[in-house]
């Protein structure tokens, strides 16, 4: 089935009843899925995550009780991905080793892709044993052998110029004498005039064939000739700077304090407690969508919006098409909340009546929401603070309102930097 109106899309509701009601346009489309369920931390999140549960349980039954609720969730979710589509199940400590077990079940050992650190924090001198800083990301493919691999923009010591009004990766160090060790101050490139004495005929063929097309350019290099006055040339690799790719590290440090500067920057700070930080989305999500700006995203657990905001960042930076599709229960948000260190804080205030009156219309909040420890307050989502924006005079009922506040607050600083209209339908579960 084609979807009707391929515009990105934000459910209120149920995910597993939203899940199932999308899936028959959404089957095999989707590139990546991230999600960051509830971890399994008892009353730690801005909703009660009981996951159905008639009541609160321990050690075995409670992992029973995780582990009944994401499984038809993971079911759907590899029901959703491409074939050479991946899942991002991001999660703490307390479950990760069942969630592992949970993924290689559904989608098959063979798929597992391997598992990112994400650190997420650096204080921590209340921690009994040590510090908590990091998280998991587990990763699946839906048919390994079709992921490409996970890359990156490449980071300094790589250089990047304006050429020809073209943001470039500029590399003047691939072409050497030899390749081995070198005696300080020896120069090790070869010059654009020694290439034929050194590497032979072909060589400089070859190279001038990549001059002629663009790809290298010459740079006069060192002090001028003492009897000439000549200088000579350094070759140089030229990379437009969206093919600049590296492959992406294991650990990624990326501290949840800027999910929080990130709600600031649009006007929403002080409403959501530690959510997850745009730059590590946009990473994740660009990892496996560098060359695929017209990807799909999905989020069930969708919770502050931040994958939406993600989305949005990688579509300004290459110029692309990617659409989210986030789902979140319309969860309340708690008066208050202690978390397993025993902090508490109040419900938030957010933005004045008009903003309160337009989320009441098509509100869409995230059940993504992780606890957070005494060890590390900041981790996961975990609840409101005390104080909202200036002028604040309105609660935002559920989570889901927040979230879709967020993702308009979040296009139209994507309009304002530049980027393409953002166009977002925002729906309830019933009108599926």
């Amino acid at each position: 089935m084609t979807d009707p109106n391929p515009d990105s899309l934000v459910v209120e509701g149920e995910n597993l009843a939203v899940l199932r009601a999308l899936l028959p346009v959404h089957r095999g489309t989707v590139k990546v899925v991230y999600i960051d369920p509830p971890y399994n931390t008892g009353n730690a999140h801005v909703y009660r995550d009981r996951f159905g549960a008639s009541g609160p349980a321990t050690g075995a039954a409670s992992h029973a009780a995780w582990l009944a609720f994401m499984r038809p969730r993971l079911e759907l979710a590899r029901e959703f991905l491409r074939e050479d589509g991946v899942l991002f199940l991001h999660i703490d400590d307390r479950e990760s080793a069942y969630a592992q077990i949970l993924g290689h079940e559904v989608f098959g050992e063979h798929n597992s892709l391997g598992t990112l650190i994400h650190q997420r924090a650096k204080g921590g001198g209340n921690a009994r044993m040590f510090v908590r800083g990091h998280d998991y990301i587990h990763l699946w493919g839906k048919d390994a052998e079709q992921v490409a691999p996970f890359v990156t923009e490449k980071k300094p010591p790589a250089r990047y110029e304006t050429i020809d009004g073209r943001r470039m990766l500029v590399d003047d160090d691939f072409l050497r004498v030899s390749f081995g060790r070198y005696r300080r101050g020896e120069e090790r490139r070869l010059m654009y005039e020694d290439i034929e004495a050194v590497r032979g005929i072909a060589k400089k063929v070859e190279v001038d064939a990549h001059l002629a097309s663009g790809d290298y350019m010459l740079r006069p290099w060192g002090d001028p000739d003492p009897a000439t006055g000549g200088r000579k040339h350094a070759v140089l690799r030229l990379t437009p700077a969206e093919q600049a790719t590296s492959k992406l590290y294991s650990i990624i440090r990326v501290m949840n304090a800027d999910g929080s500067a990130d709600l600031d920057s649009l006007g929403l700070g002080g409403v959501f407690g530690y959510p997850k930080p745009v730059e590590l989305l946009r990473i994740l999500i660009e990892s496996q969508t560098w060359s695929d700006p017209d990807a799909i995203v999905l989020d069930f657990f969708a919770g502050s919006g931040t994958t939406a905001e993600a989305v949005m960042r990688a579509n300004l930076r290459d110029g692309g098409r990617r659409r989210f599709l986030l789902v979140q229960v319309a969860e309340p948000l708690r008066t208050a909340y202690s978390s397993t260190g025993g902090r508490t804080m109040a419900a938030a205030l957010t933005r004045g009546p008009e903003a309160a009156e337009t989320t009441a219309k098509t509100g869409d909040e995230g059940a993504g929401a992780s606890g957070a420890s005494a060890e590390d307050p900041g981790a996961g989502h975990t609840g409101t603070s005390a104080t909202g924006p200036a002028g604040a005079s309105a609660a935002f009922a559920t989570i889901s309102a927040f979230c879709a506040e967020r993702v308009r607050c979040a296009a139209a600083a994507h309009e304002e930097a530049g980027g393409a209209p953002v166009a977002v339908r925002f729906l309830d579960q019933e009108e599926l």
